[in-house]
């Protein structure tokens, strides 16, 4: 007999065996209740909305009931062969979930081609030998345990790897919606994208603990955590209560939250004062990727006060107000240093490109930069 089936058994086996199979059959369960809840459920509030709102909606769906496949650790709790599967299976497939979730949500496409599959067969090439092994249909070679870890270390490698270039990637795209559509800091596509950039190879790297590890608390630990985090996952993506606004709609309580103002007139002007002084030092507005945290530390007010001020001096949010001045060092720079190449009269101003610039200019309904050049 196995010395990790020896221990299990020796530490109060009833009690221990009903911890570890109720924490498994809680986690496997309630994920195939997800995965059917978040393919069937369509909540009234969105339901032409929906698609538009959730992408990756069904896709998650898919990876959720294909937690399926952790049933072998439920009948064999405890056996290494066992042990080793599933938590291969959590490391390589909650990778692949973290990257199929931040696809679809982040870069939605309306055309899914047969390549976008072929991430998975690195990690089913593993698994299947691991598989049968659980289930007591195949034996693997004595001794082949090392190169197993090997096998599934380095093919999560390759999923991390992806997993970081994606953060990477949604932080970039945060960066172009600051700069270019002027995304204000409480849009909720920019904010839960900054709370979630790093989120996916977080997870990463606590099922590589996991599977490093080896260990069936450990595993127990895991099962806990990924639940609840599951039950709040599924709540916060499939709210009843959240209600979608039209466009009017959304119009009429922006309105109306501008309207309600919380600073007194004289206070208002001071600090209007201080906003004034910052934005007359270029240095700041030239900062590339610039935030609203700067403004803020420097004011030594919170972000709420701040975009008041910012909506009654007449910007649009605090990005608009940025690229506004701008805009207007780049006109100065442009007439007064006619020679200067656009690309660097971009980059001097705090634009990414030529090309980000030029959109600024376009967006206010302003000429292309090249036209503010003194004529010869």
């Amino acid at each position: 007999m196995h010395p990790r089936i020896e221990q299990v058994q020796k530490m109060t086996p009833g009690i221990t065996y009903m911890l570890l199979y109720s924490a498994s059959l809680a986690f496997i369960v309630l994920h195939l209740y997800s995965g059917v809840l978040k393919w069937v459920y369509r909540p009234k509030a969105y339901d032409e909305h929906f698609h538009e709102l959730f992408p990756a909606q069904r896709a998650v769906g898919v990876i959720y009931l294909m937690q399926v496949f952790e049933i072998p650790y439920l009948l064999h709790i405890g056996e290494p062969a066992a042990l080793l599967y599933v938590n291969a299976f959590a490391l390589l497939f909650f990778s692949i979930q973290m990257l199929v979730m931040c696809e679809l949500y982040f870069f939605p496409r309306n055309l899914h081609t047969l390549k976008d599959y072929w991430i998975a067969i690195p990690a089913v090439i593993v698994l299947v030998p691991l598989f049968l092994q659980a289930l007591g249909l195949i034996a693997l070679p004595e001794g082949s345990r090392p190169w197993v870890f090997a096998a599934v270390l380095g093919v999560f490698a390759y999923y991390f790897f992806l997993n970081v270039r994606m953060a990477l990637r949604i932080g970039r795209t945060i960066r172009q919606v600051n700069e270019e559509a002027y995304a204000d800091a409480g849009d909720f596509p920019v904010r839960f994208a900054q709370y979630i950039q790093w989120l996916p190879v977080a997870v990463c790297l606590l099922l590589l603990i996991n599977f490093c590890a080896d260990n069936m608390w450990v595993k127990f630990a895991r099962d806990i955590v990924f639940t609840v985090v599951s039950i709040w996952f599924c709540i916060f993506t499939l709210n009843p209560w959240r209600k979608v606004f039209t466009p009017a709609e959304q119009e009429v309580l922006s309105q109306q939250s501008h309207a309600v103002n919380r600073l007194n007139d004289k206070r208002y002007e001071q600090l209007r004062d201080k906003l004034q002084a910052l934005l007359a030092d270029e240095t700041i507005i030239a900062e590339q990727h610039i935030s609203i945290e700067r403004f803020l530390s420097q004011m030594n007010i919170n972000s709420k006060y701040l975009t008041e001020v910012i909506h009654r001096s007449g910007y649009q949010s605090f990005y608009d107000m940025i690229n506004r001045h701008r805009v207007q060092m780049a006109i100065r720079l442009i007439q007064t240093e006619p020679e200067a190449k656009l690309f660097l009269i971009a980059e001097r101003c705090g634009f990414s490109s030529a090309a980000s610039m030029t959109k600024a200019f376009k967006q206010m309904g302003k000429e292309s930069p090249s036209a503010y050049k003194p004529k010869q």
